[in-house]
């Protein structure tokens, strides 16, 4: 469903594109068995030049219902650079549910959705300066993912993923934000510490305008549990 949505969104408008590069730390601390507060902090840069565009980070509570099922509730902070140089900040409050939906042979399927109420600080008419207040915008997430071990002891594993966001904001209760297609390859370091590498094809619609963005992610990933 995404991919259709955002082929019919990316040959009606304009388009222009974009090289970047994202370096991640998600820290995941395991409380118990059933509860973790979980800490990602992403820096999102252009190659070419290269300068910073975006840098974000959330905090959430993460609840392991069952065996297959996740509830989550956090926040986020986000400071995004505009074509004027100018860096806006968000705050954004969010919640989400993750299902292991089935697993075929050694292939976990996951569905995740995830509602966002965002704040965005305001701008003036020409976007080159802040102005008082904040702006307000609902968010829906869609996202599938396929995962696998690729070694007995599971020191590599690799993930394919699909996710769809909408804005729920206007009239149109279905109006396209954006695409994200990723694939990635994750390696275990130690019982702790993981390192992942993967490419993302992001498809976004501003302005009426299609921006499609080859981007690079690593990731480190840390757990602790207590």
């Amino acid at each position: 469903m995404g991919v259709v949505m955002t082929l019919l969104c990316f040959s009606a408008s304009a388009q222009s594109s974009a090289n970047l590069y994202w370096v991640r730390y998600f820290n995941q601390l395991h409380l118990n068995t059933k509860w973790s507060w979980q800490n990602e902090i992403d820096e999102r840069r252009s190659i070419q030049p290269d300068h910073q565009r975006q840098f974000i980070m959330h905090s959430y509570a993460n609840f392991k219902l069952n065996s297959k099922n996740d509830i989550a509730t956090g926040i986020t902070g986000s400071w995004v650079a505009n074509t004027k140089n100018l860096t806006v900040p968000e705050l954004r409050f969010f919640q989400s549910v993750t299902s292991n939906i089935v697993t075929v042979g050694k292939v976990d399927l996951h569905f995740r959705f995830r509602l966002e109420e965002r704040l965005f600080h305001n701008t003036d008419a020409a976007k080159e300066n802040l102005s008082d207040g904040y702006h307000f915008k609902f968010r829906t997430r869609y996202r599938i993912q396929f995962q696998k071990n690729l070694d007995a002891d599971k020191k590599w594993s690799a993930r394919i993923s699909d996710e769809i966001m909408y804005h729920t904001d206007s009239d149109d209760l279905w109006k396209f934000d954006q695409n994200r297609i990723y694939t990635g390859v994750e390696r275990k370091l130690t019982k702790q510490l993981s390192l992942e590498m993967g490419y993302m094809l992001l498809h976004a619609l501003s302005n009426d305008k299609i921006i499609y963005s080859h981007i690079l992610r690593t990731t480190l990933y840390h757990r602790i549990s207590l």
